[in-house]
């Protein structure tokens, strides 16, 4: 199985506050292309992490989660069946873990006290998938040439969408589209909101991971073409497509191909 993945600022943006994990791995800063990854072990843990809190702290929050999910990704911590309660138990005690990395953070440096981020990730095996987010980033699962949100936003435009307000397209334009309703942060150690979900996934499922720049940025049509594109090369097409956009939020992606 191979992972295209690829993080940046965006088209406006000065800084970027994003992080991605990639099991044992950690990616932050800005990329000048997407990379490949071989994935050859399972369960493979994957999360795209979105910071907040001002120039300094969203960074360092976004980090200090795609840490936190990586050193236990190499702890090997997941069985190999899909336990949806025993694997939300997990997630949730690293988060929290990360939640009070964060609080020491803060007192270090107070004007650190307001970071926070929100994730959204899958933890694949080989035949079945756990999906999880607080916050707004999104996962997404191809198949058959349909693209399908997997993932519930913790946000003000979710609650829209789910009482008929708007539809899923109108939720990328609506004017309270960052308003998130939960995040982690140095003050929820115990309080976030934590959905999860789990799938079966067949071999030629692709998923497709991505924070609110991506998905405010493309519709749900524009990322379903890109993704019946032939893979890794759309990768790049993906991003390039963000950036004539003129994207205005930092922008990452994980986008686990199809066998």
């Amino acid at each position: 199985m191979k992972i295209a993945f690829m993080t940046h600022r965006g088209a406006v943006r000065k800084m970027n506050e994003d992080a991605l994990c990639l099991s044992g791995k950690v990616q932050t800063g800005d990329m000048e292309s997407p990379e490949i990854m071989e994935v050859t072990e399972y369960p493979f843990l994957m999360a795209t992490v979105d910071g907040m809190g001002g120039y300094k702290g969203g960074a360092i929050a976004s980090r200090i989660i795609a840490e936190a999910l990586t050193e236990a990704a190499l702890l090997k911590p997941f069985g190999d069946e899909l336990d949806v309660e025993a694997d939300a138990r997990i997630l949730r005690s690293l988060l929290k873990r990360a939640a009070r990395r964060m609080k020491i953070e803060s007192r270090r440096a107070p004007n650190l006290y307001e970071m926070g981020a929100t994730a959204g990730g899958i933890l694949l095996r080989r035949e079945s998938a756990l999906i999880f987010n607080c916050g707004d980033c999104r996962a997404y699962r191809f198949s058959g040439g349909t693209l399908e949100r997997l993932t519930r936003e913790h946000s003000v435009v979710q609650e829209l969408y789910e009482n008929g307000e708007i539809d899923e397209d109108g939720m990328s334009a609506h004017p309270r589209k960052n308003i998130v309703t939960s995040a982690i942060s140095p003050d929820l150690a115990e309080g976030f909101d934590l959905y999860v979900k789990g799938v079966s996934r067949c071999g030629s499922d692709a998923f497709f991971l991505c924070t609110d720049g991506v998905w405010e940025t493309l519709d749900k049509r524009s990322l379903a073409h890109w993704l019946s594109l032939p893979f890794p090369g759309a990768a790049r097409d993906i991003f390039d497509g963000l950036m004539a956009k003129r994207c205005g939020d930092n922008v990452s992606f994980i986008w686990q191909s199809g066998n």
